[in-house]
């Protein structure tokens, strides 16, 4: 099981770590134009969406509780409408990466819960499921009209997400041979 967990933080903080980059190439070239954004952001959200889905499918055999499939799905359909109609983006891109957002915190939260009790820093989970869930919302319901300050605006809450679930991972794998035994005492 430690072996997974290893697997799982990898991937995550592999993810976390292209949307950094795709958060920094919207802050410092807000110019690009929004369709050249979309087919990036797009590629992005395909890509992790099916790392979610990978990773809920193994998750499951272990009874981990990971609700990745939904916002795999979600991530890939918004990834390849943004291919297909990357003119729709100025208000389906903010409205498609809060609702990503607010689908990954909801996993972090889960997660915190379940380890509640445990002797892990699942307060500090909580936390930073609890913000990364703020976050979501307001970029859902702040769409700015500006290309350019939506740009700025989405790098900026990419690169804060990121961050929360990198710090997320480092915490899981420090932890990762209490947080596997506190898992296979539940299963037994």
């Amino acid at each position: 099981m430690k072996e997974i967990f290893k697997r799982t933080t990898n991937s995550i903080i592999f993810s976390s770590i292209m949307a950094i980059i795709v958060g920094l190439i919207l802050i410092f070239y807000p110019s690009i134009s929004l369709k050249t954004m979309g087919i990036i952001a797009a590629i992005y959200i395909i890509v992790y969406g099916i790392i979610l889905i990978i990773l809920d499918v193994k998750a499951y055999k272990y009874y981990i509780p990971f609700d990745g499939m939904l916002p795999g799905i979600l991530s890939v359909v918004l990834g390849i409408i943004l291919i297909c109609k990357p003119s729709i983006l100025s208000i389906v891109f903010a409205i498609a990466i809060g609702v990503w957002i607010i689908l990954t915190s909801i996993n972090s939260l889960k997660l915190s819960l379940a380890l509640k009790g445990e002797d892990v820093p699942w307060v500090l989970l909580l936390i930073l499921g609890i913000l990364d869930l703020i976050l979501g919302v307001i970029v859902v319901f702040n769409p700015f009209e500006a290309s350019l300050t939506l740009s700025i605006f989405i790098g900026i809450m990419l690169i804060i997400h990121a961050i929360i679930d990198i710090v997320d991972m480092i915490i899981i794998k420090r932890d990762v041979k209490r947080i596997s035994s506190a898992f296979a005492r539940r299963i037994k």
